[in-house]
């Protein structure tokens, strides 16, 4: 889903997927990823960008018929992302509009910022041709820790997406192409 977003907003992402089955309906799963996201509008021109990794497990619920290989899947995942953080442009908020807005344009630049989180997960996996499947999912997030800049806050956390003040939940949805590797045969 990452790729349509490219098409319609300031960002650029990539996100691969992996999992392994351990039992007929249990998977582990991993995750790998890195965005960079800009949010450019009257009140502020900044950059977010970084890496995250998220990990944990899919529980298969539909029982297949004999020779396929489709999901309806629930998942959870944990998650940690490491990012840094640009603005280069900010007005500061004033109740009072009678004023002219100030307009800072100042480069503040935040390193070395991260946050963990988990994800529950509902998805749906089908087998288009031989081991090539199509996937979406819904994800809940909630946000359990995070390292805020001085003065400012993360308003974008890549991995978690839009953050806003006082809510640690996000929501998401996400469309996967997946190829299976054929390692054992049945």
């Amino acid at each position: 889903s990452k790729q349509i977003r490219m098409l319609t907003e300031e960002y650029n992402g990539l996100s691969l997927y992996g999992d392994l089955k351990i039992k007929e309906r249990l998977f582990i799963v991993s995750e790998l990823g890195r965005d960079t996201k800009k949010i450019n509008n009257n009140n502020l021109n900044s950059e977010f960008s970084g890496n995250y990794i998220k990990a944990g497990i899919n529980y298969n619920l539909y029982n297949n018929l004999p020779g396929l290989n489709n999901e309806i899947y629930i998942g959870f995942r944990f998650a940690v992302s490491e990012f840094n953080s640009q603005i280069s442009q900010y007005n500061i908020y004033n109740k009072d509009q009678f004023w002219i807005q100030e307009s800072i344009s100042e480069s503040l630049i935040y390193k070395n910022l991260n946050a963990n989180w988990f994800e529950l997960i509902i998805g749906i996996n089908s087998e288009l041709v031989n081991n090539f499947f199509i996937g979406i999912s819904l994800r809940l997030n909630r946000m359990l820790n995070q390292k805020k800049p001085e003065n400012f806050t993360n308003l974008y956390i890549p991995g978690f997406n839009k953050v806003t003040e006082n809510n640690n939940f996000g929501t998401g949805i996400t469309y996967t192409l997946i190829y299976q590797i054929p390692i054992v045969k049945k």
